[in-house]
């Protein structure tokens, strides 16, 4: 059974926007800060990993040897699935979660007009090693809506999320992302490994310290996911990033060739990152 994958589409290559050049003046510094870079990668990669936290549970009932009480409840419509952490749980990821995940659908996720949706109740997810923490408010969710075929029969699904997280110094981000993703290849094969998907759309927020910023998958440069490159899965497609008062960061994924090459220009300037 092919498993639902969710992938970090900024957070991969935001935290990579870290520039090492010769020591520059305060208003470079300023130019090139990466806060709402850090912050926008945190949230997607937050929200990444709860969808597989739900994606695990759904298929197994469980997480392995470690992971959070999993109830599910067939008899009402939609279905309802909770994932209760209790105080602290040590999970297979080496993160340490808390709190509760409650996920409602209304049909399998390849399921045409299926609706998923994800909210939260006291829910912590720790980094032990980083010594980072982020708290998903319970205003929080995260909703998938498959729309079914395209004029090209391939399925695709609407998927939105909004949400305020607390990091470790106490500082609040949020984060609303509204994107399309479409199947392009491999739905016809049991294993995931020739899966390519297209992603599009775009997302805003506020960083720790208040300050806006918007970030749009690029119209006619849209993500391609390519789950056969080991090298960087994602492999063609252009992002600008706009922090508040501060020039774009246009990230280029290149041409869909499997390498590991990101181009990343600000101000005319372009930064190359490799293999993140």
């Amino acid at each position: 059974m092919k498993r639902v994958l969710m992938f970090v589409i900024i957070g991969s290559v935001s935290m990579g926007l870290i520039f090492t050049s010769c020591k520059k003046s305060e208003k470079e510094e300023l130019e090139y800060d990466t806060t709402s870079t850090e912050d926008a990668g945190n949230s997607e990669s937050n929200f990444d990993q709860v969808f597989q936290q739900v994606d695990n549970a759904a298929v197994s009932k469980s997480l392995g040897k470690a992971g959070p009480i999993v109830t599910i409840d067939s008899s009402t419509s939609p279905i309802k699935m909770t994932l209760d952490y209790g105080v602290a749980t040590i999970c297979d990821d080496a993160k340490i979660r808390s709190g509760k995940i409650f996920v409602t659908w209304t049909g399998r996720y390849r399921e045409p007009q299926s609706v998923i949706n994800i909210t939260f109740e006291n829910f912590k997810q720790e980094n032990p090693i980083l010594a980072k923490s982020f708290t998903i408010d319970n205003i929080s969710s995260k909703t998938i809506t498959n729309n079914g075929r395209n004029a090209s029969g391939q399925l695709n699904w609407t998927i939105s999320v909004n949400a305020k997280i607390t990091i470790q110094t106490g500082q609040n981000i949020t984060w609303i992302s509204n994107r399309s993703r479409t199947w392009l290849a491999g739905e016809g094969t049991p294993g995931w490994n020739d899966d390519k998907y297209e992603v599009k759309g775009t997302t805003s927020g506020t960083n720790r310290n208040g300050k806006s910023y918007v970030c749009n998958i690029r119209e006619g440069n849209p993500l391609l996911v390519d789950l056969n490159c080991n090298l960087r899965r994602i492999t063609k497609g252009i992002i600008d990033l706009t922090p508040e008062g501060k020039p774009t960061r246009t990230i280029d994924f290149g041409d869909g060739t499997c390498d590991a090459d990101v181009t990343v220009t600000v101000n005319g300037r372009i930064f190359k990152i490799g293999k993140y």
